[in-house]
């Protein structure tokens, strides 16, 4: 089993001596921050050893033959343990600040951090709910659950306009991006949960696909009927403040009243 922990290991204690995956999938940038592009998979002995790779590249072997290649076994031999499964050359550069990330960490305690980003997410959630148009209309659609139960601190929501159409997430980000607020948008790694929230068709998508090689994105945006492309996403975490969230909140009351059709890209 694999459990990806990602979203959940940045402001939580994962307790493996409670839960017992074989794997276990995290990003070191979600935690603090820095470096980017640095991860781990964390394998118990068995489960690895239970893995076997039928090819290889850089650095994850210990020798190899080219008049072997079709004898048994192939032709090489594969670095045994974790190293056989680590393609290229390792960030040597970036690898350093994960030990002075982790003891940052540490010293902080992750209770602590569990807490307070917690707190920001309950706060933000219930403002971002409570905001309504001049009409009575929700501003935003949060998806999962509305208060802190059972959900971490990535925040996937839709602006909403008066008319209850929803206003294309990428606008958003570069709305953000203006303020200079960071926001992500699109499906978030997620297509098949973006394409039933946001009500896409089969007919739909197969007419999207049918010409993939000559569509441009506007065109794209018609096929679609000009609907959002995906959510906007807000993560929270150690680095994050009360004003961030409130200036965050604030930016997005400014949708208020604001009709879809009207927004400039």
């Amino acid at each position: 089993m694999l459990l990806d922990a990602a979203a959940f290991a940045p402001a939580s204690q994962l307790d493996l001596s409670r839960w017992h995956p074989d794997y276990v999938s995290l990003s070191f940038y979600k935690i603090f921050g820095y470096p980017t592009g640095i991860g781990a998979l964390l394998a118990r002995k068995p489960a690895l050893a239970r893995l076997r790779r039928p090819w290889y590249a850089g650095g994850t072997i210990t020798f190899s033959s080219v008049r072997a290649e079709a004898a048994p076994g192939g032709g090489f031999y594969l670095t045994p343990g974790p190293a056989g499964f680590e393609d290229g050359t390792v960030d040597y550069l970036g690898i350093p600040a994960v030990g002075i990330g982790l003891d940052h960490i540490s010293s902080v305690g992750i209770q602590t951090i569990h807490t307070g980003v917690m707190c920001l997410t309950g706060w933000l959630l219930d403002a971002l709910g409570a905001l309504r148009h001049s009409n009575g209309t929700p501003l935003v659609r949060i998806y999962g659950p509305a208060g802190t139960g059972r959900r971490g601190a990535t925040i996937a929501m839709n602006i909403v306009d008066p008319a209850g159409q929803l206003i294309d997430s990428v606008r958003v980000e570069r709305r953000a991006n203006r303020a200079g607020i960071s926001l992500r948008s699109g499906c978030h790694c997620n297509p098949g949960v973006r394409e039933v929230a946001l009500g896409y068709s089969t007919e739909e998508m197969a007419a999207a696909f049918k010409d993939k090689d000559r569509l441009r994105y506007q065109e794209f945006l018609q096929v679609i009927d000009g609907k959002t492309t995906g959510a906007a996403r807000a993560s929270l975490g150690l680095a994050t403040t009360f004003a961030d969230v409130y200036r965050f909140w604030d930016f997005t009351a400014g949708f208020r009243d604001l009709r879809s059709d009207t927004l400039r890209a």
